[in-house]
């Protein structure tokens, strides 16, 4: 039996609409997975035009406040995935501000939604090397409190398990950063590296998951040939995004692991700024229709 998979049209101030009119083709072809659309099925009609390869699809209407338009397509969504009737998720791009004030982002909304916040794992994911955060969308100046030995171990131990139990790949090998310059050797009080993060691969390593580190920041993405590194852990957004993202542009996705099921989005924001002006790449969400068709056995 075929697998359903959940499109979320998501936030209509930006390319989303786009991006799925350019899409088309995708759904033309012999699928492994049902692909159900949930939105404002007139209003994204209106922006594909011809050519509508939609043909399942739940029909929320937008009304005027977008924020509640956008909750009732994330609770059709989430009864749907909470009752198995589908078994997985795709969200296009949203603006924050349309999430509820306490979430800075998709990723901690839909952990809260199925009683995983906090043992939530963002992973930006490409087949040849990916990239994970140990906090996701914090300030900098936040970074050091909220981190600890626990989820640098918790955020290991899901992308661990995904690699082996959804790609098949029986021995990943993870290098976990540092989080201070050269691994804070320049600094004389404790630092997040001998008070955090070594106890956590020693834990990590006692436990058989194959993972290497503190690399030193500044030369770690270099390792990641020389070791045959099939994930990069860093410890905030920023340290490991900006550089996966030049690497790969938009060949890669979003995975949210820890969940009962995937959550992937494309590996981009809204760009409402290039709204109607045809310039929006469809590569990442294409990229993420194709990994749940390749793993659509797994999911």
């Amino acid at each position: 039996m075929k697998k359903t998979i959940l499109i979320l049209t998501s936030d209509p101030f930006s390319i989303n609409y786009e991006i799925i009119k350019k899409s088309q083709y995708f759904f033309k072809r012999k699928l492994n997975n049902t692909y159900l659309f949930i939105g404002d099925r007139k209003d994204v009609i209106q922006n594909i035009k011809k050519n509508n390869m939609l043909s399942s699809f739940i029909d929320v209407k937008r009304g005027a406040s977008t924020k509640l338009y956008l909750k009732k397509c994330f609770d059709i969504a989430f009864d749907l995935l909470r009752n198995k009737k589908a078994h997985g998720i795709i969200n296009l791009p949203l603006n924050k501000r349309f999430l509820p004030a306490t979430y800075p982002g998709f990723t901690e909304c839909i952990a809260d939604a199925f009683k995983k916040r906090g043992k939530e794992t963002m992973l930006l994911y490409n087949q040849n090397f990916s990239v994970s955060p140990s906090t996701t969308h914090i300030r900098i100046k936040e970074v050091s409190k909220n981190l600890t030995k626990k989820k640098i171990v918790n955020n290991i131990n899901n992308i661990n398990h995904f690699y082996k139990n959804t790609l098949g790949i029986k021995k990943p090998f993870i290098g976990v950063m540092g989080l201070n310059p050269h691994n804070g050797m320049d600094f004389k009080k404790s630092t997040e590296e001998k008070n955090l993060i070594k106890p956590a691969i020693k834990k990590l390593i006692k436990d058989k998951i194959r993972v290497v580190g503190p690399l030193v920041p500044d030369v770690a993405f270099n390792e990641i040939d020389k070791k045959n590194i099939n994930c990069l852990v860093g410890h905030y957004h920023d340290q490991v995004l900006p550089t996966f993202k030049y690497i790969h542009k938009y060949d890669a996705i979003n995975i949210t692991l820890g969940l009962p099921f995937l959550r992937i989005s494309p590996d981009h924001g809204t760009a409402s700024n290039l709204k109607n002006k045809n310039l929006a790449n469809p590569d990442s969400f294409i990229a993420a229709l194709k990994f749940f068709e390749k793993h659509y056995k797994k999911i």
